[in-house]
């Protein structure tokens, strides 16, 4: 049986961050067209959001080399149903 988490997600270049809600921990999560990254659990919404971006500029920068430009603020919407699913 598969069980949606509730959270919120962006987009930072090609790269998708969610941060969703568990109990009283945020997980991240980010994702790409062929790399899915998994961030360390915070706990606040404001921090996972801000270690999710950090993940993205570092994955980015480190591991692929690339030189985008960077983006200030990102626009975090409601993650839908079907971003993260859980196997119960």
């Amino acid at each position: 049986m598969f069980r949606s988490m509730s959270g919120i997600k962006a987009q930072y270049h090609y790269l998708t961050l969610l941060v969703i809600s568990e109990f009283n921990e945020w997980r991240v999560l980010l994702y790409g067209p062929h790399e899915i990254i998994h961030g360390s659990r915070q706990f606040s919404e404001a921090k996972a959001k801000e270690h999710a971006l950090n993940v993205a500029r570092a994955y980015i920068q480190e591991r692929k080399h690339e030189e985008l430009p960077d983006v200030a603020e990102v626009t975090w919407g409601v993650a839908d149903p079907e971003d993260w699913l859980v196997w119960c």
